[in-house]
């Protein structure tokens, strides 16, 4: 076989491979496990449809996506809210964020959810881009939104029922220094700050 019959083979081969990996997977069957308001917990029966394969898949599926705050002060300091989560017993760093209504624009909800939880209000939004954390086992996703001139507004934070809130601002370059050495563990923290960063020109 001459170098170019084998090129041709290997991207025969490449495209035939690249086919299976590409085609979505039939749903022969979906049922709903769990239905919550939240969150659903779906269990589907799919078959590929050019090898046939068949398997049972789990996914956890939200109805709404989310949105996360990069607010950052006129000193290059970041607003973290730190606060308890419980799958994890302890509290930890992340930044404002919280779920998108239906039917509600993502950059509304940011403005909504960073008022709510840091009391504060920014002249100045721009998107930094929009993460799926765990496609393997979760369908959501979360808007991400660079805040700055910020000020505060007048009442203080409006939290939802159970929540408690501390709102800390803290160095961009610590932050991001902090993820390095990983202190900081929230995924939203850290790609949120880091593609801030990026856009900053840090």
């Amino acid at each position: 076989m001459s170098g170019t019959d084998k090129k041709e083979s290997r991207e025969l081969m490449a495209s035939a491979a690249e086919q299976v990996v590409l085609t979505p997977w039939e749903v022969l069957s979906s049922e709903c496990l769990y239905d919550h308001p939240f969150i659903h917990f779906v269990k589907e029966r799919i078959r590929h449809p050019l090898t046939g394969e068949t398997m049972t898949y789990f996914t956890l599926i939200s109805p709404v996506d989310t949105v996360a705050v990069v607010a950052l002060t006129s000193d290059n300091q970041v607003l973290l809210t730190r606060q308890y989560r419980h799958p994890l017993r302890r509290a930890i760093y992340d930044l404002p964020a919280g779920r998108v209504e239906a039917g509600e624009d993502p950059a509304a909800a940011a403005v909504r959810e960073l008022r709510e939880e840091t009391a504060f209000h920014a002249a100045r939004w721009e998107r930094l881009g929009y993460e799926i954390p765990y496609p393997g086992g979760l369908r959501a996703g979360t808007y991400f939104f660079l805040a700055r001139e910020l000020t505060p507004v007048p009442g203080g934070q409006k939290l939802d029922e159970h929540e408690d809130i501390i709102v800390e601002a803290v160095p961009i370059q610590d932050v991001l220094d902090g993820i390095v050495a990983g202190r900081y563990v929230d995924g939203a923290l850290q790609f949120g700050v880091l593609m801030a960063a990026r856009q900053l020109g840090l």
